[in-house]
């Protein structure tokens, strides 16, 4: 049937192929990803920018890194209503129905609405985020690592994400199910007769950054007994990028009756180029056996960006009374103005469908995030890491929903890792992650690492139930110490 190859198609993508942004910014390397991103504790050299500045003063840490080439990137998907069972369990070959026409891949109404009684009232909320990785002699999300004057512990990195979320009415997912149905028909059974087709909500961005961060050893004399080492350090920010927003939707909605159908929706939209600084603090101490770090971190504490640059707002709009199909495809109608009852706001002699309402800027700040990290040396081949993470804002992909997460790397052999890892709260409320990664490989003064990976399940810890994916990986990657 047509109405279950088109519903088939939208399920796909939205379970296979759309994200939401994991963190400003990054914290997508595979190494990270691998572990459930429990990580803030077991960074080093140029990551630690985007974990915990404290890190760079470890002792740990090369007194000089450059990530001088990389080629991978990161990819994260998710939704919050269906997984991969639910399309196999609908739409693959051997689930397929025979219709009372013959025609495969047959869903009942029964089936239909099952699938429509997994999204939420809110409406199906879709996320993605992407993430490069690093270029030749260009450290993007990676960078160098220095020593400075006065005893700092120094890093200059670049950091770029972009990621798109949105909320679809979830009218618009019952239109696709089970087609417009007349307003008596919906009325005689308790519903209200329109479709609400106008509760759209959604955000896009890229967001870069020029980070300079420094660190140094500092001994608190209470901390003394307890640590053999001790470490304060902070990031400066410079901030750049693109940012659109959905300010307010509303609307009629649609409504089926005899003489054709209504339609009254609009939609406010802002973009703008931005720019603006930001501050990052933190601490991290070594226990006096040297085997486990603490490391605690505020991020984005003080970031500020105004979205002034090209700034606009616009107005969507579309009204129509008795629109049937037939004006819709009758060649003798020529004009938009002769189907629907959109006016012509700006007097150009068209009708209208769109206008620009203003030219405002706004602020859009990166959230605060407030993370505490500990990574344990159980053995030289095997770590164990456990992180917990508060965002203070929902926006930019993150939420205010705490996240607990646990990890562990087990070394076979000096040159080839494996990683797993678990955490529950955040954003995705469950997920799982395993990775594996060849490397170091010593050459010369160069450590190369090869087919460093991760795959993270979003929103379940097994593939099947997960309602989405991240993959992340660096398929080579030479490091100048």
């Amino acid at each position: 049937m047509k109405t279950c190859s088109v519903v088939s198609g939208i399920l796909l993508v939205v379970v296979v192929c759309a994200g939401r942004s994991w963190g400003m910014l990054s914290g997508s390397a595979p190494r990270a990803m691998g572990m459930a991103q429990a990580y803030t504790a077991m960074a080093r050299g140029p990551q630690s920018v985007f974990w915990n500045p404290a890190n760079l003063g470890l002792e740990d840490n090369h007194p000089f890194s450059w990530q001088v080439l990389a080629v991978g990137g990161a990819f994260a998907v998710d939704n919050n209503s269906w997984s991969v069972r639910t399309y196999n369990r609908h739409f693959t070959d051997s689930n397929d129905r025979v219709s009372p026409r013959g025609t495969s891949h047959y869903i009942s109404d029964k089936d239909k609405r099952r699938l429509l009684a997994d999204v939420p009232k809110s409406g199906l909320k879709l996320d993605l985020s992407m993430e490069p990785m690093l270029a030749l002699g260009v450290p993007i999300n990676g960078g160098i690592a220095f020593r400075w004057p006065w005893d700092l512990q120094s890093a200059l990195t670049l950091g770029l994400t972009s990621g798109m979320q949105g909320t679809v009415p979830k009218d618009i997912v019952e239109l696709s199910l089970f087609g417009n149905d007349f307003a008596w028909d919906r009325r005689d059974s308790g519903l209200q007769e329109g479709y609400d087709i106008t509760a759209w909500d959604g955000s896009a961005w890229v967001v870069g950054s020029i980070n300079w961060a420094a660190a140094r050893s500092w001994m608190p004399r209470r901390l003394d007994p307890y640590l053999s080492e001790f470490t304060v350090g902070a990031t400066l920010k410079i901030l750049g990028g693109m940012y659109a927003s959905v300010v307010e939707s509303g609307g009629a909605g649609l409504a089926s009756r005899v003489d054709g159908v209504e339609i009254d929706a609009y939609l406010i939209t802002q973009r703008a180029r931005g720019r603006g600084i930001g501050l990052d603090f933190g601490a991290a101490g070594v226990t006096e056996d040297g085997r486990t770090t603490i490391s605690v971190s505020m991020l984005n504490l003080l970031d500020r960006i105004k979205w002034g640059r090209g700034a606009r707002q616009d107005s969507f709009f579309v009204i129509a009374e008795g629109l049937l199909l037939y004006n819709l495809v009758d060649p003798a109608v020529t004009r938009l103005a002769d189907v629907f009852d959109n006016d012509d706001v700006d007097g150009d002699g068209n009708i209208d469908f769109h206008v620009q309402i203003g030219s405002k800027s706004f602020t859009r700040d990166l959230p605060p995030i407030f993370r505490l990290g500990v990574a344990h040396e159980h053995t030289p081949r095997l770590s164990l890491v456990g992180a917990y993470d508060q965002a203070f804002a929902s926006r930019f992909g993150l939420t205010t929903t705490p996240r607990l997460a646990t990890g562990v790397e087990y070394r076979l052999v000096p040159w080839f890792a494996v990683r797993g890892g678990l955490s529950a709260g955040g954003r995705w409320r469950r997920s799982s992650a395993v990775g594996m990664a060849f490397g170091p490989f010593p050459m010369g003064s160069m450590e190369i690492n090869v087919m460093d990976m991760a795959l993270v399940n979003r929103g379940g810890f097994f593939p099947g139930l997960a309602r989405g994916t991240a993959f992340s990986v660096r398929f080579v990657e030479a490091i100048l110490l």
